[in-house]
């Protein structure tokens, strides 16, 4: 009687520690779960001609807005950054590698082989920066705009017809179209760079934007102030503010310089919209509508409600406190204890 007692009381606590286990893995995969959805947050985004495309940290790139070209198709797998042009994105693979995707009429997406640390799409051309600090460039050339110097550049940046790259000095330089100026960039020293239609901006490393090159639209009246990154678009340029804050000028009848308040830590201008990224991982966007460029899709837009701004404090970042192998420790604590437990009733019961 005693031996059935304790088989029985056995068969209990068994029981007990496969109930226990199924609830530490459903717990896991909640966690599991929850990363995934933060996972789904912008790390970065870029504006191109009536549309737009986000790199998530999970390093998959999502776009939206026009896609005639197939421009918005972006392919799967990883990617470490993004660009949108004219009517054709390129991204940079983990790897190294450019791939690119869209029109490619004139050459524009036959990204050469090899190793890259940047790309750069324009209106009809590419650039990108070697790790060798060596830029190349490809696709349409009728400007000269795909004819990059020879020597070491730390960033470059492709416009509509010109291009514009960032010496390992700190100083800029220009090829391409310069019927308005575009080209002839002020001496001295920058920390960034950006070609936009006939215009081009530079960040000064005192924090200063300058522009030059056709400024019919204002694009290229830069305010007074410290920003910390410029974008140039085709008509109009935005700026980072030191403060979080966006600040845009020249051509606005679609609204594109109209930066809703707030903080972001990235902002890209581009034809005839802006889209800039909250500190909290969530796309923001405004102006020309025509495409869709504006509406950012609900996971995009919602990242506010799923994490938190500065990565911490928020409700996931809570859970994340508890990491799977203390998850994993506290669930095998609990088993044993309930285990131990149940034998000494049983023993004391037979």
């Amino acid at each position: 009687m005693n031996l059935g007692r304790r088989t029985i009381a056995g068969g209990l606590a068994l029981a007990a520690l496969l109930a226990l286990a199924c609830a530490a893995l459903a717990i896991l995969s909640s966690w599991e779960s929850a990363a995934a959805q933060r996972s789904e947050r912008a790390v970065a985004v870029s504006v191109g001609n009536r549309y737009a495309c986000a790199l998530l940290d999970s390093g998959a790139v999502e776009c939206w807005g026009d896609n005639d070209a197939g421009q918005a198709d972006a392919p799967s797998g990883r990617f470490s950054a993004i660009s949108a042009g004219g009517y054709h994105s390129c991204g940079l693979r983990e790897t190294g590698a450019v791939e690119c995707w869209g029109a490619s009429d004139l050459g524009q997406t036959d990204a050469p082989a090899g190793r890259f640390s940047a790309v750069s799409a324009g209106g009809d051309h590419t650039c990108g920066l070697r790790e060798t600090g060596a830029v190349e460039c490809w696709g349409y050339n009728d400007t000269g705009r795909a004819d990059a110097p020879a020597g070491r550049f730390s960033a470059v940046s492709a416009g509509d017809y010109h291009t514009c790259g960032l010496r390992e000095t700190g100083t800029a330089e220009c090829w391409g179209a310069s019927g308005y100026g575009q080209t002839d960039a002020p001496g001295g020293r920058f920390s960034a760079v950006s070609a936009g239609g006939d215009h081009t901006c530079g960040l000064r490393e005192t924090g200063a934007v300058e522009c030059w090159g056709y400024n019919d639209t204002g694009r290229a009246d830069a305010p007074a102030g410290r920003f910390s990154a410029v974008s140039a678009g085709d008509y109009h340029t935005c700026g980072l503010r030191e403060t979080g804050a966006v600040e845009c000028w020249g051509y606005n009848e679609d609204g594109q310089t109209d930066a809703p308040a707030g903080r972001f830590r990235a902002l890209s201008a581009g034809f005839y919209h802006s889209c800039g990224l909250r500190e909290t991982g969530a796309v923001e966007c405004w102006g020309g509508n025509d495409f869709g460029q504006t509406d950012v899709p609900a996971g995009l837009r919602e990242a506010a409600l799923t994490a938190p701004a500065t990565g911490s404090g928020g409700l996931l970042d809570r859970g994340d406190e508890i990491p799977r192998a203390g998850l994993a420790t506290l669930g095998a604590a609990l088993l044993s204890l309930l285990a131990l437990a149940l034998l000494r009733r049983s023993r004391r019961r037979s």
